[in-house]
């Protein structure tokens, strides 16, 4: 008599699943006017400048991170 054809063993794969809470995801940072402030400050003691330069340059170095 034959012998009787066993089924394979199902193969397992463990796959990584990432819930919405795990995922990384790329929010905009929105400094506050007084981390603006703070940073234009330190720009101004550095290198001078003018106030409103100094503003938008630490507005796009704040947001830029």
């Amino acid at each position: 008599m034959p012998a009787e054809k066993r089924p394979t063993a199902k193969k397992t794969t463990t796959r990584k699943t990432t819930s919405a809470t795990t995922r990384r995801t790329r929010k905009r940072l929105v400094p506050t006017t007084d981390q603006i402030a703070e940073r234009a400050y330190f720009i101004h003691l550095d290198e001078g400048g003018d106030p409103f330069g100094n503003w938008l340059r630490a507005e796009r170095e704040l947001t830029a991170v």
